[in-house]
């Protein structure tokens, strides 16, 4: 398969400028985001200089940040323009600052003032003192109501270290080997089901196509697949309803919108139905019933003081363990899928190495039922891995600097915000040469381009970093990796059409706008 993988060698036309390009063109208000970056206002690191901007030298005197060496950039008086342009175009605002003012500046993040970077010599250093960092602060009021309590992006300390202790029973190795089963299992029947809803396109030549929309049937699918894995069955399409209002409400610009107050609901009615089916399970003496893995290992789990869950911190926890990977896992899918559909030399090395795998002459191709067999995959995981370099879904976390420091040679009042923003590394082309090219073999050992690529914990993270990274990172790209082997296979070949333009959803990720389809070839 190395073979293979080498020979396709991501010299195809340069997708992911294009991805980006399509980004850009689609995402919902784009326009006002580009109208916004073109009355910016050139501001350096001296917060003395405000070159005639009004909102930044007030600011900068509220904030007492006057004759303190800051970054380049623009906060303002209470940080609402870059706020606003931020959640409309994430990955266009963070592109057209690095490109600006270089892998350090200053901004606002949901109207805080905050200082993003990226570089490695930054993020380094940052990993030297992150973990004395709070993190709860840094994020929205709206986010933090809604990720409860029970939210480990809210925690610091001792809580937090029993927290993500927990994390690893439901989301390490062992796990993972428990789940791979039920994934290749609900895979394979979603793709079957997919290619059995063909049709005649063309009487004339036999052409047959099946429409599919990404954007709506990979959270639809993402959602199903979790809610199995973490509650041992999908519960009836109210609840699925729910976790997308919850969704949409983590991000919500104030408690007073439709979408917080949705959201609030759609929290409650989720955490009263898990805590109900928990009671159930235990009452019926079902805990060591295999599909119950996530309510046996959360039932033993234990809090900072030894005290075992409670079933309502139980129930809270599946809701958020549940939401945290659905989006995440689908939002992926749908970025591999497309970049894909510009490679056709790629998707046949996927489908190839899936024939490997799992395929023989005489017994035809069974399903992928092992961890094993997913860690074989090792172009098709490569694919995983430069999608998300690619098409990054989302910021590497927000953290609050309590005190001033001075960090990356740069005086950091206390208050700012500090984010390692994986979008700058990913683009940089002393780390990932040839940034607009879609390369997979860059996550290959023994590659050449693998060997011209700086991939380390400080510049690849698409999960963010340090005590808050993403723990679900690793459930996502394997049942990305199945899902795009068991697509290829069947449709890899010929491939597919667009049927509408490429729009996305920005927040609270980057994902595929639902209106998205396209058209497969069977």
């Amino acid at each position: 398969m190395a073979t293979t993988a080498r020979a396709t060698g991501g010299a195809s036309a340069p997708s992911a400028r294009r991805a980006r390009g399509d980004l850009e063109r689609g995402a919902r208000s784009s326009a006002r985001a580009r109208a916004s970056a073109s009355f910016d206002d050139d501001v350096d690191g001296d917060s003395n200089r405000h070159d005639g901007d009004v909102g930044q030298f007030l600011g900068a005197m509220i904030r007492g940040e006057r004759g303190r060496k800051l970054p380049p950039g623009r906060v303002g008086l209470f940080g609402c323009r870059e706020t606003l342009e931020y959640v409309t175009d994430p990955n266009g605002f963070v592109r057209r600052r690095v490109e600006r003012y270089g892998p350090t500046f200053k901004t606002a993040m949901f109207f805080k003032p905050a200082v993003v970077f990226g570089s490695k010599d930054a993020v380094r250093e940052f990993l030297t003192f992150e973990a004395e960092l709070p993190a709860d602060e840094a994020l929205p009021e709206t986010f933090r109501e809604l990720h409860t309590e029970y939210g480990a992006l809210r925690m610091s300390g001792k809580r937090h270290q029993a927290t993500r202790a927990n994390f690893k029973r439901v989301l390490g190795r062992f796990a993972l080997e428990t789940y791979a089963e039920t994934i290749g299992e609900r895979t394979r029947a979603f793709v079957e089901d997919l290619s059995g809803r063909s049709r005649s396109k063309s009487e004339e030549n036999g052409e047959k196509v099946v429409s599919f929309r990404p954007g709506v049937e990979c959270v639809d699918f993402a959602l199903d697949l979790l809610f199995e894995l973490f509650l041992g069955h999908v519960p009836d399409e109210r609840y699925k309803r729910a976790m997308v209002a919850y969704n949409a409400g983590l991000l919500s610009l104030g408690k007073w919108s439709p979408e917080f107050k949705s959201g609030r609901t759609a929290l409650d009615e989720l955490v009263r139905y898990c805590e109900n089916h928990f009671r159930s399970v235990v009452a019926a003496n079902e805990l060591d019933d295999p599909k119950y893995f996530f309510y046996k290992q959360y039932s033993t789990a234990k809090d900072e003081n030894g005290e075992t869950f409670s079933d309502e911190r139980i129930a809270t926890t599946c809701v958020l363990m549940v939401w945290g990977a659905y989006i995440e896992a689908a939002a992926l899918m749908g970025h591999a899928f497309t970049l894909l559909g510009e490679h056709a030399d790629t998707r046949r090395a996927v489908a190839h190495e899936f024939s490997d795998a799992v395929c023989s002459p005489m017994d035809g191709c069974r399903r992928i039922a092992t961890l094993d067999d997913i860690m074989a995959l090792k172009f098709t995981n490569a694919v995983t891995k430069e999608s998300l370099r690619v098409m990054p879904q989302t910021a590497g976390g927000l953290r609050v600097n309590p005190s001033d420091r001075s960090f990356d040679g740069y005086d950091i009042p206390a208050g700012y915000v500090l984010t390692a923003d994986p979008r700058i590394p990913f683009r940089d082309e002393a780390i990932f040469p040839d940034p607009d090219e879609f390369k997979p073999e860059r996550f290959i050992a023994g590659t050449a381009e693998a060997g011209a690529n700086n991939v380390a914990n400080d510049t690849f993270f698409p999960g963010g970093m340090g005590q808050h990274q993403c723990p679900g990172i690793n459930l996502a790209t394997v049942m990305t990796s199945v899902f795009l082997a068991e697509m290829m296979s069947t449709f890899g070949d010929r491939g597919w059409r667009e049927k509408t333009e490429k729009r996305y959803v920005t927040v609270p990720i980057v994902i595929l706008d639902p209106s998205y389809e396209v058209e497969l070839f069977v």
